[in-house]
């Protein structure tokens, strides 16, 4: 594997108090509803994790897979489902779990597929937003934070399934070669 430098973007406390903040907006803003929250699949289950620990209302989990980016650092534009919801979504409030909104068309997609679903409502939950990459107009309704256009790794968000673990955010750089 070509090897990479890991440049410190967000600590592991900016995190934690990220994800406090939104589980208190989605704890306040959804209580007495019956939410379901669909996380996509591999990268934002991290953030699922510690989202759903400071909610202070019930919610179903369910997960979504979406295969849109290939083994470089930008989405090949082509989306599928290759893990669909199981739990019946039908008037109740949907709120998608994503790790980070880059063009929106993932997004995008994933709106207009559980609609299909008939839910009462539909929303966003992001931890990051690259607004500078975005194709599509989508917005999340909850949004950790913005990130300026550094392709990120850690907090669960992987680079060819590696960097899952680290336990804070790091933006890439390829590390230069001084071989001749």
């Amino acid at each position: 594997m070509k090897e990479y430098h890991l440049n410190p973007l967000i600590t592991a406390e900016e995190i934690a108090s990220i994800v406090k903040r939104l589980a208190d907006q989605i704890s306040k803003d959804y209580a007495g509803r019956e939410l379901v929250l669909v996380c996509i699949l591999k990268g934002a289950f991290v953030f699922l994790s510690d989202l759903i620990r400071h909610l202070r209302i019930p919610a179903q989990v369910d997960f979504v897979r979406l295969a849109s980016y290939g083994a470089g650092m930008v989405s090949c534009g082509k989306i599928e489902i290759t893990k669909d919801v199981e739990i019946p979504l039908e008037k109740k409030d949907v709120l998608i779990i994503e790790d980070i909104v880059d063009s929106g068309r993932t997004l995008q997609f994933l709106k207009e597929h559980l609609a299909l679903l008939n839910p009462r409502s539909i929303k966003v939950c992001a931890l990051l937003d690259k607004k500078s990459r975005r194709e599509v107009e989508v917005a999340a309704d909850y949004l950790g934070t913005d990130v300026d256009d550094f392709f990120v790794v850690g907090y669960g968000i992987d680079f060819n399934e590696h960097y899952r673990h680290l336990p804070e955010i790091y933006h890439v750089t390829p590390i230069e070669s001084t071989k001749e």
